[in-house]
């Protein structure tokens, strides 16, 4: 599975990066063309007939339908684990951590960078992972002096449900008690806030704003004040001793696929109205510790390794420029994600799908808007040049935005290589050329402009493969919440 999610393994915070977004909308258009693909609330799911009415032999687009279903809910916790193991046990990953311990990235993402797609240049990533089971984990919170930075909070079912940060709490220093959903016992002493984990398993994401290489050793030190304190033994308590998981992910193996996420919901049981759906699933083989996949009947385990890599496949490929059911707006595709999937399973599905769809922002915090199209619909790239023209003050956000251009290249989409070594243009690059109006017009094609002015506002783009562009709007004005608001489309220009 990890070969099909190639961010899996080269996850660092930044995978978190883009995948990030992309996600969210990944899994809406399987989910117009399947509908199957999304399952609503357990209200609503039709029922399946029981074993007094149903035939011996269930019809087989049912149980197609239903394994569909089934995985679509269930994938993201297996993909959770995955993640959580690469951290765990891949020496080589830049996430290698133990548990409890922050992980920090050190270095501005460029063009040799690899372990995730279209990652971040505009900050620094951290990330670490707890285990509630044995107590509540203290995590202190710096004095950041308003440099802009988020804490994600993200449980096994890879919902982000509590942030932390410039935005959500401010910057000035604090401490925050983690609780795991079944603690009863007693908090630690000197907490400003307590927030309770809906499940023991936990993933904190952390950026960071970094402004430039000058700015880095700062950044570094703000880093460094991001501290947990996990439990002492004496503090145990109800929770129980925390262990780690048994199921390994590995590439390829369906049947490790289910067995990963029935154990991840014996260790997070879902939330009680997902009760339903548990049961409903049980059928097609995942209903936590209950479960194996060695115990399905040979085909039912057949139509499970039959659907899923093409399932994992279709929630891939929204940056596609033939996709025509992906909804873009002047060659953009706009990620607004919720601030929780909620039933939203083939979205959950997709973003999980996208790795840093694990780690995508929810609208308020951070919008992102994919650029694979030009004005005509035409895919950008293949050495072609373009215009594109932002308005007076650029891109409407209160802590910080970028525009960072992607080639598309075997196994990944990465920065360009390129003479200037500029990877991206934002509210923070200098030597920018703005009209009399205020506007910002960007060039975008491999050779550099004649023009001075040109010169000085190019972002450099791959002179034969295509690629795609990701504007990130940071702490985004109310205006770009607003579904009708829009980026200008990329403009060919004439050669």
């Amino acid at each position: 599975m990890h070969s099909i999610a190639t961010a899996l393994q080269r996850l660092s915070g930044a995978a978190l990066a883009l995948a990030f977004a992309a996600a969210g909308a990944l899994a809406q258009p399987a989910a117009s063309a399947d509908p199957a693909a999304s399952a609503p609330s357990p209200g609503t799911l039709p029922r399946v007939a029981s074993s007094a009415s149903a035939p011996v032999a269930p019809a087989v687009d049912r149980l197609d339908a239903l394994v569909r279903e089934a995985f679509l809910w269930g994938y993201p916790y297996h993909e959770f684990m995955a993640l959580r193991h690469t951290a765990m046990h891949d020496a080589q990953s830049l996430t290698y951590t133990t548990p409890g311990r922050f992980r920090h990235q050190r270095h501005l993402a460029g063009p040799t960078d690899r372990w995730a797609n279209g990652p971040i240049r505009d900050t620094l990533y951290s990330t670490a992972w707890l285990d509630l089971a044995a107590g509540p984990v203290m995590l202190s919170l710096p004095d950041t002096a308003d440099r802009y930075y988020v804490v994600v909070l993200i449980g096994a079912d890879t919902n982000s449900f509590h942030y932390l940060g410039r935005r959500s709490t401010g910057t000035r220093a604090r401490q925050v008690a983690l609780l795991g959903p079944g603690w009863d016992g007693p908090l630690p002493a000197g907490a400003d806030q307590v927030v309770r984990s809906p499940t023991r398993d936990l993933y904190l994401n952390m950026r960071v704003l970094v402004r430039d290489e000058a700015d880095l050793a700062a950044a570094h030190q703000v880093q460094d004040g991001f501290r947990l304190v996990l439990p002492s033994s004496e503090s145990v308590g109800s929770g129980g001793p925390a262990e780690p998981p048994r199921q390994r992910p590995q590439d390829g193996d369906v049947g490790r696929l289910v067995d990963v996420i029935n154990e991840a919901l014996a260790r997070n049981p879902p939330p009680a109205d997902q009760k339903a759906l548990l049961e409903r699933y049980r059928e097609v083989g995942l209903c936590g510790a209950a479960c194996r996949f060695a115990d399905l009947p040979a085909a039912l385990q057949a139509r499970w390794r039959a659907q899923v890599p093409a399932l994992i496949a279709r929630l891939k490929t929204a940056l596609d420029a033939s996709r025509r059911d992906v909804r873009r707006v002047n060659g953009w595709n706009p990620y607004r994600l919720p601030r929780d999937f909620g039933t939203q399973w083939a979205m959950r599905a997709g973003s999980a799908a996208n790795s840093g769809g694990i780690f995508g922002l929810e609208a308020a915090e951070a919008t992102y808007f994919m650029a694979v199209a030009d004005a005509d619909g035409e895919p950008l790239g293949q050495g072609r040049r373009y215009r594109l023209r932002l308005p007076n003050g650029g891109l409407p956000a209160d802590a910080f935005w970028s525009i960072t251009l992607y080639e598309f290249v075997e196994g990944g989409q990465y920065m360009v290589d390129n003479p200037i070594g500029r990877y991206a243009i934002g509210d923070r690059t200098p030597g920018l050329v703005r009209g009399a109006d205020g506007s910002l017009e960007l060039w975008i094609q491999p050779e550099a402009p004649a023009d001075a002015a040109g010169r000085a506002n190019w972002l450099p783009s791959p002179p034969q493969r295509r690629f795609y562009m990701n504007a990130r709007l940071y702490q985004p004005l109310p205006e770009v919440l607003d579904p009708a608001w829009a980026l200008p489309a990329v403009r060919r220009v004439a050669d």
